[in-house]
């Protein structure tokens, strides 16, 4: 079974959003723009707890009870043979299922507002033709829909001590203690006497027992006495029973102490909980910003058991953590924007196979530009060296307002393009003109630059050019000089800037930016001579193309605020400029 679309209308400062999902959804997005409430959004449809106090005035976009609120969950039982909850769905549903459309199921919350009432009445459906719905069967305040689904909520405080507690009496049912657990629980049930019976030998505890009752007879005169006794003989020995910390190879047991520790601790108690309880339903997650009062490292675990662990089939978890992300795939990545009707843009996040081996690379660089309003994709390290030094000098605030700079290791542009596109996050790419020789010839080069840029947006790319840079000796013997490729490669790469400049342009529309011929050329073509002073060379451009982060650090530490401001000015930086405009 998969979670296919959220569709949510009038609901809050959702207007009308459709959203696709995936069995594990990620939502993030700045703070009060509506994490929260598509969350409740979806507790509002699943969890009776919340709909059992129904709708109120403000629950309904800008108050506007006119309009209904409406919240559907679209799922996909296509692959019923296999899976063992669209079977449990399909068993539960009884004849809300139609011949026509049997890979399809809807569940559907309606909210109508009594204004006589001050209520909004929550009605449910389902069936797989989203015309024409069937009521839920309910009786009193459980649905057959609660009868068949569990969501489990973890809000971002959540506290170990509140769920021990709550869950106490599931957790240590004593009808199901075996006789030897039986007879153990009589010993400590006689123990226990035998303990109040010394208490109430102390001295101290006599004293003060008589005293009580002499001030509550003061009080109100009766046949009493005041007793202390320990709350294990009268509530049972489970219920002082708390989780505590030992260490292996030590003896002494340490308060779970540390937030982190406890939020780590109930998370696992909730899994537990989950397996041993609610194996009969379909289970959904709800988790609400987990990273609160854990260590990056503790949050790069939970990512791990969140993406992996069977446990959370289904699940919807609001961050602002990039850690949380790291082992992320086949996740749907749904970003909010807007604060007073909520814009939602959301992508189907997929590790294509041929990035498997740098899943973690790719997933840790991209999860910190997700949190971005625009991203500027650059080749490699010397381009953020130098691209850094320039905002620092120019707009040393274009993080906090928005901006991201993202090395995408080579010519790995695609990948991180695709999926912020998809997310409507404005996304701005710098890259050189590369020409590449092809295989088993000396002469024809593919435009591979060009062709990355192209490929970006899904136009033909250009087929490959030739260029001869060989030369005959006085035999007439055919000579390949590298010095001759270098220099003729330059003029076919300033070449194509100027022959393709319709392309060029149309690239530029779409926020990508090609070099003339590449970065350290670009970069001697705005502010040459001050390279020149700077490096103290005659020819910068061959020293910073040998060690490229080294030497581009050298260069940068000479850089000033005019050098910054002229190369942010100049047209083959307009990409730089675009991240801060």
């Amino acid at each position: 079974m998969k979670l296919k679309y959220l569709t949510i209308k009038n609901f809050r400062n959702f207007k009308n959003a459709n959203i696709e999902l995936s069995n594990q959804n990620v939502i993030f997005g700045m703070n009060d723009v509506g994490k929260t409430n598509l969350l409740y959004a979806l507790r509002f449809l699943m969890d009776r707890q919340i709909r059992q106090y129904g709708f109120k005035k403000s629950d309904f976009h800008k108050k506007d009870t006119n309009q209904n609120i409406e919240i559907t969950l679209e799922l996909d039982i296509a692959k019923r043979q296999t899976s063992k909850d669209a079977q449990l769905l399909i068993s539960k549903v009884n004849g809300s299922r139609k011949q026509t459309n049997l890979n399809t199921f809807y569940i559907k919350i309606l909210g109508k507002y009594n204004e006589k009432e001050y209520f909004g009445n929550p009605e449910l459906y389902w069936g797989s033709d989203l015309n024409n719905l069937i009521e839920i069967p309910q009786k009193g305040l459980i649905s057959d829909l609660d009868r068949l689904f569990k969501v489990v909520y973890i809000d971002a405080t959540i506290n170990l001590d509140a769920t021990f507690s709550k869950h106490r009496k599931d957790l240590f049912d004593q009808s199901k203690l075996s006789d030897e657990d039986v007879a153990l629980s009589n010993e400590i049930q006689q123990a226990t006497s035998e303990v109040n019976d010394k208490i109430g030998e102390m001295n101290v505890i006599k004293e003060f027992q008589s005293t009580l009752t002499k001030e509550y007879k003061s009080l109100k005169d009766e046949d009493i006495n005041i007793e202390m006794k320990s709350e294990m003989a009268i509530k049972g020995y489970f219920s002082d029973l708390t989780p505590y910390i030992k260490r292996d190879g030590d003896e002494q047991h340490y308060p779970t102490s540390g937030d982190g520790r406890k939020k780590l601790l109930a998370y696992s108690l909730l899994n537990h909980i989950t397996k041993e309880f609610n194996s009969d339903k379909i289970v959904i997650y709800l988790i609400e910003e987990p990273e609160n009062s854990l260590h990056r490292s503790m949050q790069i675990a939970l990512s791990k058991q969140l993406f992996e662990k069977e446990v959370y089939d289904y699940f919807f978890l609001s961050t602002h953590s990039p850690e949380l992300l790291y082992e992320m795939d086949n996740a749907s990545l749904i970003r909010l924007y807007n604060e007073e009707i909520v814009n939602c843009s959301s992508h189907i996040y997929h590790v294509d196979e041929e990035y498997k081996n740098m899943k973690k690379e790719l997933n840790r660089s991209l999860a910190t530009a997700l949190f971005a309003n625009k991203v500027l994709l650059i080749e490699g390290e010397s381009e953020r060296v130098l691209f850094e030094k320039v905002l620092e000098e120019t707009n040393p605030t274009y993080e906090l307002d928005g901006g991201y700079i993202l090395s995408v290791d080579g010519v790995k542009f695609k990948p991180y393009f695709d999926v912020l596109n998809a997310l409507n996050i404005t996304t701005i790419v710098k890259t050189d003109n590369d020409l590449k020789a092809k295989r088993n010839s000396k002469i024809q080069f593919d435009l591979i630059g060009l062709n990355r840029c192209l490929e970006l947006i899904n136009i033909d790319k250009f087929n490959y050019i030739e260029i001869d840079y060989s030369t005959k000796d006085e035999n007439d013997k055919i000579i390949w000089r590298d010095g001759d490729k270098k220099r003729k490669v330059m003029e076919s790469k300033k070449q194509i800037y100027i022959n393709k400049k319709a392309t060029i342009d149309l690239l530029e529309e779409n926020d990508i930016y090609l070099s003339e011929v590449d970065l350290e050329d670009d970069l001697f073509s705005v502010i040459g001579e001050r390279m020149k002073s700077i490096l103290d060379k005659d020819n910068p451009i061959n020293y910073l193309q040998q060690s490229k982060m080294i030497n581009m650090i050298e260069l940068t530490n000479g850089l000033d605020k005019n050098d910054c401001e002229t190369i942010i000015e100049h047209d083959l930086f307009t990409a730089l400029k675009r991240l801060v405009n």
